[in-house]
């Protein structure tokens, strides 16, 4: 009996002791600008790169927060390309969407799985697992980087997309 009073006070000691630890978190739910993600010609068949930079201050994302702003996680939930209207585009196979910070590695953070037509707008396939989001956006400066596939020769002009990407980002009270 007595033995049985010991572990219901330290189980309830131990509860009570985790409620007080924990923090809490607010969800957000943040979009970038629409930002040019561009691949400079001349661009050859195969694989090519195109990059967009996103600068931002915590503050102006958080503009209701008012203490220092403490990103607990972060993660990608949608990203959406379009092809700009009324330019000449050349024939573009699939496409890996990865982002990187000044203190991060590249990761990949999408997969579009189509072959790129102009005038249309694409939703990614998000990646799973995306690691260390909460340090870039605690840089305050993202690159995104879009590597695609070209399905002609060669084209001697710059490519240019419409990129947004929308976040989800807890951040601590």
């Amino acid at each position: 009996m007595y033995h049985n009073l010991k572990i219901s006070g330290s189980c309830l000691l131990l509860i009570c002791f985790m409620f007080s630890c924990s923090v809490e978190t607010e969800k957000h739910e943040i979009t970038t600008p629409v930002l040019d993600l561009k691949a400079i010609g001349p661009l050859f068949e195969g694989s090519n790169t195109a990059t967009a930079t996103w600068e931002f201050s915590l503050e102006d994302l958080f503009p209701k927060l008012e203490e220092t702003i403490k990103i607990e996680k972060a993660q990608v939930k949608s990203i959406q390309i379009k092809t700009r209207e009324g330019m000449d585009f050349p024939k573009i196979g699939k496409m890996v969407i990865e982002m990187t910070s000044k203190y991060t590695d590249m990761t990949k953070i999408g997969l579009l799985d189509d072959n790129i037509q102009p005038n249309k707008k694409y939703t990614f396939q998000v990646a799973e697992e995306q690691e260390d989001l909460q340090t870039a956006i605690s840089d305050e400066r993202i690159t995104f980087i879009g590597d695609f596939d070209m399905l002609e020769d060669d084209y001697y002009e710059d490519v240019i997309f419409d990129l947004i990407v929308t976040l989800e980002i807890e951040t601590r009270n």
